[in-house]
């Protein structure tokens, strides 16, 4: 993986990184969850809620969470 690289809007996968997180962001709110932006950034709260989050994005994108505390980020 090249962690320098970027992606912005015009890269191949952006439309499907916007759909994957959309959905995640979706079925988060329906399930009564909190999204990272329903609460102050930088605090732990939001830590924690964005952990969960990208959590749920690894998983909706066919991972499995209980890999990512084994990555090295």
């Amino acid at each position: 993986m090249d962690r320098s690289r970027r992606m912005g809007p015009t890269d191949p996968l952006f439309s499907e990184v916007v759909a994957v997180t959309s959905t995640v962001r979706a079925l988060r709110r329906a399930q009564g969850k909190r999204n990272p932006e329903d609460v102050a950034f930088g605090s732990p709260e939001w830590d924690a809620i964005g952990a969960e989050f990208v959590r749920d994005v690894y998983r909706a994108m066919g991972g499995d969470p209980d890999e990512l505390s084994r990555l090295d980020l």
